[in-house]
């Protein structure tokens, strides 16, 4: 008779385990909440320097666009310019 993959011992022990780590993870997510109660205002004060960072970072990057946006149009006027009265000059 072959032998049984699953014996009822090994399925207490997984039990126990199981039982065993659910404490733990218990103990873990309260010691967490002590945690993040301790420092939950240097949190708040980190979260509100790095919003106002990357806005002004933001704002960086949107005003060299603009500014790259605004030469590309002058370049291009000028180029039209020059276009329009070499055709209409010939």
């Amino acid at each position: 008779m072959p032998k049984p993959l699953l014996t009822d011992e090994m399925i207490q022990q997984a039990a126990r385990e199981k039982e065993r780590l659910e404490r733990e993870i218990a103990q873990a997510r309260q010691d967490d909440t002590q945690l993040i109660k301790q420092f939950a205002p240097q949190k708040a004060k980190l979260e509100k320097n790095s919003v106002y960072k990357s806005r002004r970072i933001e704002s960086q990057k949107r005003e060299q666009r603009g500014k790259k946006i605004t030469k590309y149009i002058v370049i291009l006027v000028v180029l039209l310019i020059i276009i329009t009265v070499i055709v209409f000059k010939f």
